[in-house]
């Protein structure tokens, strides 16, 4: 059987036409030489003889070429997907930082907010006049953050509302404990002038009456005593302040013992302090309690010469035992 009477497949035909377009691209990059006259030029053909099936095959066929220009250059409207960058996650220190600052932000949520934390009541010790009570809602912790409390602050607060306290230790702790040790002034006087109490301790410090205290001696002022100097000691701007020397308040705690029943302490800006004896007369010790023991004694004698005599005095001065002298009634 002949070459031509073959029937030539579709993949064949294929490769029949591409070979033939190639040599068509090469005639035209290579033309050929001229030859010279008389040559008449051989051109071999082959006849391709296709069977009726085979043709209808090939009619059906669709190429369909695809241009490698993109859309956009080639006036089409391009359609693009955009794209979708997915960050990619990577573990290093910074995962340690931000695991320990969650950490740290937790923590200090649970601080604020556990009851571990908060103060719910307040322990005070040393307190014998001032009620607990009283000092704690002075105070304003209940209900607060106790890592957020400054001691120094809550001394202060203290020494503020009461004069009647001369120190605080305050003590915070965690788990929310305030703990408060009051030293109160203890009163050796009550100081009337002009129908103004005070109660003074034994450093000479005023503060308002609270309560009662035993054995406390009354004393009745003619006139303020002499403001007390502090040499070398930083003046206290809060709290009791300097009312009198604590020598004079020592001097009054002395003498007290030895008024007579039914006479009252008094103190004179010129003679200082005595009492009223209920016989008649004011009998004066001075400004201090030097010598007290001594003056008694000559007060005494004096008192028993002034009997013995007859004599009714006005005024007796012991302030200097060694040159007393009294003033008689007129």
């Amino acid at each position: 059987m002949s070459r031509d009477q073959i029937t030539i497949t579709r993949a064949e035909a294929i490769r029949q036409r591409r070979e033939s377009e190639q040599k068509r691209t090469a005639t035209r990059k290579n033309p050929p030489k001229p030859k010279p006259a008389g040559t008449r030029a051989k051109i071999a053909t082959k006849t391709l003889r296709l069977t009726p099936a085979s043709s209808t095959r090939l009619r059906r066929r669709y190429d369909i070429a695809m241009s490698a220009t993109p859309r956009r250059a080639a006036g089409i409207p391009a359609f693009e997907i955009p794209a979708i960058a997915i960050p990619e996650v990577r573990y290093g220190p910074r995962w340690i930082s931000f695991l320990l600052l969650a950490a740290c932000i937790a923590l200090i949520y649970a601080m604020f907010n556990a009851e571990a934390y908060v103060v719910q009541s307040v322990t005070i010790l040393g307190n014998q006049r001032i009620p607990a009570g009283e000092i704690e809602t002075i105070l304003g912790v209940r209900h607060q953050p106790s890592f957020l409390l400054n001691p120094a602050q809550v001394e202060y607060n203290v020494l503020v509302a009461y004069p009647e306290i001369y120190s605080v230790d305050v003590k915070i702790s965690l788990p929310a404990k305030v703990v408060l040790q009051i030293h109160e002034r203890q009163p050796i006087l009550a100081w009337d002038q002009s129908g103004v109490v005070k109660w003074v301790d034994e450093q000479g410090y005023a503060f308002s009456p609270r309560g009662a205290v035993a054995g406390l001696a009354h004393i009745s002022a003619n006139g303020a005593a002499p403001t007390p100097l502090i040499v070398g000691i930083t003046p206290i701007t809060i709290g009791a302040q300097p009312f009198i020397t604590p020598e004079l308040a020592r001097s009054v705690a002395e003498l007290a013992p030895a008024v007579p029943e039914g006479a009252t302490l008094v103190y004179d800006p010129e003679y200082g302090l005595g009492w009223d004896d209920p016989r008649g007369w004011h009998v004066y010790f001075g400004q201090t309690g030097a010598e007290m023991p001594v003056k008694l004694e000559v007060y005494q004698s004096l008192v028993n010469h002034l009997m013995e005599n007859d004599l009714q005095p006005a005024i007796i001065s012991v302030e200097y035992p060694s040159a007393p002298f009294y003033r008689l009634n007129e």
